[in-house]
């Protein structure tokens, strides 16, 4: 049995199904009166007149304002108190490792970056449900109204049984990352690899709130990306969508760490493109230092950028194309380099599109939470499964 199902029979007021319908619809439609939330919902007037007063006694709905009469009583509108429902985001890359607590709009309230000294996934995901039971308590955050825990965690994740199968950065392979939190939290766990995650934050929160398709590109740590078709997260049946890190795209291009020559992974890695850097200029340097020497207009950090860009012009305009999308986002560094990586791409997407007669917009942009994105994803994750229908129950 699923971390998730196994807690959908949970007494607990906002995980029971009517109350969980109730809340979705409120958080879909913003507001509304109990007499639309009994059509939304199919469910009986007395229960929806229940289960509000449930919510309304614990603050997590509020009534606002009256609507017109249509021959009765003025209907009352409700809506969610969104201060008063909470998902806990945990971030495992091997560099940055972040618990934190949000609201249901995303707002960061609360997080805490772990110790980054040990990697073993027993010490790891056992500091992760430290830091998060810490957070609850000094905040005095009442775990009744978590609706879960969203993990953003880089590699191969079989999401269904919040398994990860596989992680280089990591050194992780076959943890049970969402049983091993479940023992310390109890609370419904999610978890999916970095870049889904991404691609979630932009869905959600970020610019491709409005998008049907789109595409989030994972960058500097690695090379990977999360897609939304249909405004559904696409994963595959063997969980391997998005893993394009070492899929050449220049031919003849840079070395690669795999063996091959042109893979995306080699121009968007930091810790590659310093290397090659180190090897032009003579010269080691920092993250900061290269954005630095590149917004001087120094003639190897440029000509390092241009590499990258065109590389991930062709990734965006290839991929796009084919999947008819309607945004792009590019995270890292290399989308905070708006001149010289995304509107390059930008202007390469648009100039394809001019040449094969196509008329459709597409916009290519840098991500919209910096360093949060991966934390903003996981808290996407939890509202992205809060939204799918539980089975209906027989008594209902």
């Amino acid at each position: 049995m699923s971390i998730m199902t196994r807690h959908i029979s949970s007494t607990r007021l906002i995980r029971t199904y009517n109350a969980a319908t109730v809340l979705r619809t409120l958080y879909q439609y913003g507001s509304c009166s109990r007499s639309q939330l009994t059509k939304l919902t199919g469910m009986s007037p007395a229960t929806i007149t229940r289960i509000i007063a449930e919510l309304m006694s614990q603050g997590i709905v509020l009534e606002g304002r009256t609507g017109k009469s249509t021959g009765g009583r003025r209907p009352v509108y409700v809506h969610i108190d969104y201060t008063k429902l909470y998902i806990i985001s945990i971030k495992l890359l091997r560099d940055q490792r972040t618990v934190a607590v949000l609201d249901l709009r995303g707002q960061i309230l609360h997080k805490k970056d772990l110790d980054p000294s040990d990697l073993d996934p027993e010490v790891l995901i056992a500091s992760s449900i430290a830091t998060a039971n810490d957070l609850l308590k000094k905040y005095k955050i009442n775990r009744e109204h978590i609706l879960g825990v969203g993990v953003a965690i880089s590699g191969v994740v079989h999401h269904e049984a919040g398994l990860l199968v596989n992680s280089v950065n990591l050194g992780w392979e076959n943890v049970p990352v969402a049983e091993l939190l479940d023992e310390g939290l109890g609370l419904p766990i999610y978890v999916e690899n970095d870049a889904n995650a991404s691609a979630l934050a932009e869905f959600w929160f970020g610019h491709a709130r409005d998008s049907t398709n789109s595409m989030y590109i994972k960058t500097e740590t690695g090379a990977g990306v999360g897609l939304i078709i249909g405004k559904t997260l696409i994963s595959g049946p063997q969980f391997l969508t998005g893993e394009i890190g070492h899929v050449p795209l220049i031919q003849n291009g840079q070395p690669c760490r795999c063996g091959q020559k042109g893979c995306l992974e080699t121009y968007v890695y930091l810790g590659d493109v310093l290397k090659r850097y180190k090897k032009a200029a003579g010269s080691a340097q920092t993250r900061a230092k290269f954005l630095s020497l590149v917004s001087e207009g120094e003639k190897a950090a440029l000509e390092i950028v241009g590499e990258t860009a065109q590389a991930l012009a062709l990734a965006c305009a290839g991929w796009g194309i084919l999947l008819d999308l309607d945004v792009i986002t590019i995270g890292g560094l290399w989308g905070e380099l708006k001149q010289e990586v995304v509107d390059y791409c930008q202007n390469y997407y648009t100039a394809v599109l001019d040449r094969t007669g196509i008329p459709r917009e597409v916009k290519i942009t840098g991500a919209s939470f910096g360093h949060d994105n991966d934390l903003l994803g996981a808290a996407g994750l939890v509202i992205d499964r809060w939204f799918v229908p539980y089975p209906v129950p027989l008594d209902r």
